[in-house]
């Protein structure tokens, strides 16, 4: 059984692993393998300096059975007052649990979240333009793409285009 719920300071060592890993399974993050390391420290202060954010959550999935995080989505809010209405956002789910929900399930939270923020009333986020599955995933929950970010992505010496896409709530 998958849990969503928000990150909290207790999470620290296992977030950082786990984004470790995901950096390592796919070429759609923007850290790829190794590029980056994340102590149990750093990973403590992220989540303790997003707890504090009003307009701004971590939210993780948690594998009740082997008590390990297998996805994350970091909602991102901004805080001058002209764009505290809009977030930012950023997903990641383990590749053994990719197919079974927990990406949509992290929306569904987040976007509860949001919801109850009474401030928010856009979320928007970049997607590699290869990675239909994501872009099926995103539309499919409603988000639209808003436009093309040429060559934003270079993965080994090959570049790639993004997809800016944004949902209204």
């Amino acid at each position: 059984m998958i849990q969503i719920r928000e990150a909290c300071e207790y999470d620290a060592k296992r977030f950082a692993k786990m984004q470790l890993q995901i950096d390592g399974e796919t070429d759609y993050m923007l850290y790829g393998a190794g590029e980056r390391e994340i102590s149990t420290k750093d990973a403590k202060k992220r989540l303790e300096y997003f707890a504090d954010l009003p307009y701004s959550i971590i939210l993780v999935a948690e594998d009740m059975e082997t008590e390990s995080l297998v996805g994350f989505l970091i909602a991102d809010g901004n805080p001058p007052n002209r764009m505290q209405h809009s977030i930012y956002i950023a997903v990641g789910v383990l590749k053994d649990y990719w197919g079974q929900g927990v990406a949509t399930h992290l929306f569904e939270h987040m976007e509860t979240w949001a919801r109850s923020r009474g401030v928010v009333r856009r979320i928007e986020l970049g997607v590699l333009c290869e990675n239909q599955k994501a872009l099926r995933l995103y539309q499919k929950l409603g988000y639209e793409i808003e436009g093309t970010h040429r060559d934003s992505f270079m993965i080994g010496n090959e570049y790639y285009d993004t997809y800016w896409l944004s949902k209204l709530i």
